[in-house]
């Protein structure tokens, strides 16, 4: 008597196996992916809190004039925006996206004073379709167009606030 595995079962453990990475790999690949569009809504839902309170306070929205957060906004509150964040905005947790709009510096988020019938509107690029809730196009207009094409490439999620 020998003891071992057969060549058998040992092809099916493989086999099992290779059923079990198909089944589950594309959603543990994007986790990461998931993880940041999480992060880059909460920052929005964080930047929009602010804003709002703020005006609540009497302050006056900030200017839009880079149609983009990057290291601050405009305006005559400027200042105290920046106090209310801490010292620093939210960046996007991958300083490679690209941000909607007509702003050109990637990593950031994007800001609009007075898009349509709104008060302001804030995106974010995401990586996936699923977690898009706008066309970056669209937003700056203020509107959250839907249905948004899935090949268009061009998902942001976006808070419009009245």
């Amino acid at each position: 008597e020998t003891l071992g595995f057969t060549l058998i079962e040992l092809l099916i453990v493989i086999a099992i196996i290779g059923i079990l990475a198909v089944a589950f790999l594309p959603s543990i690949l994007g986790a990461p992916a998931k993880g940041r569009d999480t992060a880059r809504i909460a920052d929005l839902q964080k930047i929009q809190k602010i804003l709002v309170n703020a005006n609540l306070e009497g302050k006056s929205y900030p200017d839009d004039t880079d149609k983009c957060i990057v290291s601050g906004f405009g305006g005559a509150d400027a200042d105290y925006y920046i106090q209310q964040f801490g010292g620093a905005l939210p960046v996007d947790p991958s300083p490679e996206t690209t941000a909607p709009y007509a702003c050109t510096t990637k990593g950031t988020y994007g800001y609009v004073k007075k898009p349509g019938n709104y008060n302001f509107a804030l995106s974010a690029r995401v990586e996936l379709f699923t977690n898009a809730n706008a066309d970056c196009s669209k937003v700056k207009d203020g509107l959250l167009s839907l249905p948004i094409e899935a090949n268009s490439g061009s998902w942001c999620y976006a808070i419009l606030n009245q």
